[in-house]
């Protein structure tokens, strides 16, 4: 390995993981970042969830009938808005033409290996940096409103089983002795897969930990700073313009989510990644005497309720809505829904107390995995589109990342990710 001069563009969880890990692999390392702090975009308020347990893409078989029925049901879990399909339609091909079976359960097995890797890095570093961020070590519990449900939810256990994923079938009786808040639901479930190796906490006090960890080390954070160009030579990217300068660097890093490909577009690079919007509420729930105690994923609804301290943040659904980031009552109302229908005792007394609404975009690669490396543009890196996966996926994808900036051997298959797919 020899000490590479790199720039880091975006100080979202995939840009400041980057800079933490090549840092200790002996980079000088500058991050440059467009807002005025750390994590303040898809990351800012997002589940809170490290989940190897959730690695299917968004284009299971059959997608295209949810995406077209989308459009005449203001509450669908995946929703598709018209306004920016005109801009979406190359990526929207690639996304349909990937929800084939065997598409999806390669994406699926990748995204499982990357994911159980990456959750095993970010706890190391949390304990090993003494990082505080509401974490809990208690898995996730996928209730399940219907046979159907259960059995689907089982099967997709199964097929990960020989990859190490471990799982637990409970019937309503034992969910409830699991998470005693769902004994008011009970008889509404046919019972629920707990997930033992997930873990939760507050993605964005982990991240920022981090970075200021990264930044006691030496890492460099230049915040309200865009990137307006990248600098190209010869078929090489050697740098990057900002508005008041040009910074040359041995190799670029983009980890900009759902903008990188607005920069890659000019050298000819079409990155499909593309956003996909996300909602949360966070809610006070310090009034309460008792306390969920586990993340809950709400298979019916595609959503999370996600314990952090005195807080419960509620988050899911998908939006295919082009940038826009307007926070749409109807897609509030679906959290609001889902609390009142896990914890119905509690629900309406903190949902009329401090109550935090967010919404935020997620970039998603066509294929469901993100893209990690070197692209064909040599000196330009890549570690972005991990849409719904961002937090459990981002330290895997800066170790791998860096093993492969490094030219060693890389402790997961990179293959499935490699940034020239494109």
């Amino acid at each position: 390995m020899s000490r590479k001069d790199v720039i880091i563009i975006g100080a979202g969880l995939a840009g400041i993981a980057a800079a933490w890990t090549l840092q200790k692999r002996g980079h000088k390392v500058v991050v440059l970042e467009a807002n005025d702090g750390p994590a303040l975009e898809a990351s800012f308020a997002n589940a809170g969830a490290l989940t190897p347990s959730e690695p299917e893409p968004w284009n299971a078989p059959g997608v295209h009938w949810q995406l077209i029925t989308s459009l005449f049901d203001p509450h669908a879990a995946m929703k598709l808005r018209l306004r920016p399909l005109p801009g979406l339609i190359s990526w929207g091909l690639r996304f349909l033409r990937n929800s084939t079976r065997k598409r999806y359960e390669a994406a699926t097995r990748a995204n499982f290996a990357l994911s159980t890797y990456s959750a095993r890095l970010t706890l190391e570093a949390g304990k090993a940096l003494g990082l505080a961020f509401d974490n809990l070590p208690n898995g996730t519990l996928k209730i399940c409103r219907d046979q159907a449900g259960l059995d689907a939810t089982i099967e997709a256990a199964k097929l990960l089983e020989a990859e190490g994923m471990r799982y637990h079938v409970l019937d309503s009786k034992q969910t409830v002795e699991r998470e005693p808040q769902l004994a008011s639901v009970a008889d509404k479930l046919a019972g629920s897969v707990l997930y033992p190796d997930d873990q939760s906490g507050d993605a964005r006090q982990y991240i920022t930990a981090l970075a200021e960890a990264a930044a006691a080390d030496g890492v460099e954070f230049e915040y309200n700073t865009p990137v307006t160009d990248l600098l190209d030579r010869a078929g090489r990217v050697v740098g990057v313009y900002t508005q008041s300068e040009v910074l040359e660097v041995d190799a670029v890093i983009l980890t900009a989510g759902q903008a990188s490909w607005q920069l890659m577009k000019p050298l000819g690079l079409h990155l499909p990644v593309r956003p996909v919007k996300g909602y949360s509420i966070t809610l006070d729930m310090s009034g309460l005497n008792s306390r969920p105690a586990v993340p809950v994923v709400d298979e019916a609804m595609h959503a999370i309720a996600t314990p952090m301290g005195d807080r419960l943040r509620v988050a899911g659904t998908a939006e295919i809505a082009g940038t826009d980031k307007t926070v749409r009552r109807d897609r509030i109302d679906n959290l609001k829904q889902m609390l009142r229908s896990l914890y119905p005792d509690f629900a309406d007394q903190i949902l009329t107390g401090d109550l935090k609404e967010w919404t935020g975009l997620r970039p998603m690669s066509a294929d469901g995995r993100p893209f990690i490396g070197q692209t064909r543009a040599k000196g330009l890196w890549l570690s972005c589109g991990h849409g719904h996966l961002g937090w459990t996926q981002a330290m895997g994808s800066a170790a791998l990342l860096a093993d492969l900036l490094d030219g060693e051997e890389t402790k997961i298959d990179p293959a499935p990710f490699a940034a020239d797919r494109i």
